[in-house]
């Protein structure tokens, strides 16, 4: 009786005997897992210095922009401290802020007339419009309707 299964012809001509019933296409249980174990052990090597690489890689992106951004808020402070230091600038700002007037000028004071006067209900509103909310809750729920 011949070792040969009558499907041999449907698995490409490979005859396979019973003491080879493990195999798979020439790959023995025995390689199949030598195999999976130096994969692993090339997986598991690589995986450390793959993630060191790219979490280094994030970070220095992050500290590339952080370093733009910081360079950008330097030339501006450059900016400011270049217009400040400008005589015209300081002139111009004491005129505006400490009303220095120059020799020569005339001093011209605006005076604006006041407001008139609130009355008792337009400043209770304005004092409830800046109380926070849970304030307002409670005055609504403890004080009365009016009628």
């Amino acid at each position: 009786m011949s070792s040969e299964r009558p499907d041999a012809a449907a698995d490409g001509g490979v005859v396979e005997s019973g003491a080879t019933t493990g195999r798979v296409r020439g790959l023995s249980p025995k390689r199949a897992v030598v195999l999976a174990l130096v994969l692993s052990v090339v997986a598991l090597t690589l995986a450390v210095p793959l993630r060191t690489y790219f979490s280094q890689r994030s970070e220095f992106d992050q500290l590339r922009s952080t370093n733009s951004s910081l360079r950008q808020e330097v030339s501006d402070y450059q900016a400011k401290v270049d217009e400040q230091s400008d005589p015209a600038n300081i002139a111009a700002l004491a005129r505006d802020r400490l009303q220095f007037v120059m020799p020569g000028d005339k001093a011209l004071v605006m005076q604006f007339p006041t407001p008139p006067e609130k009355s008792d209900e337009q400043k209770r509103a304005e004092r409830r419009a800046g109380d926070p909310w849970y304030s307002q809750l409670l005055e609504s729920v403890s004080t009365p309707a009016e009628k």
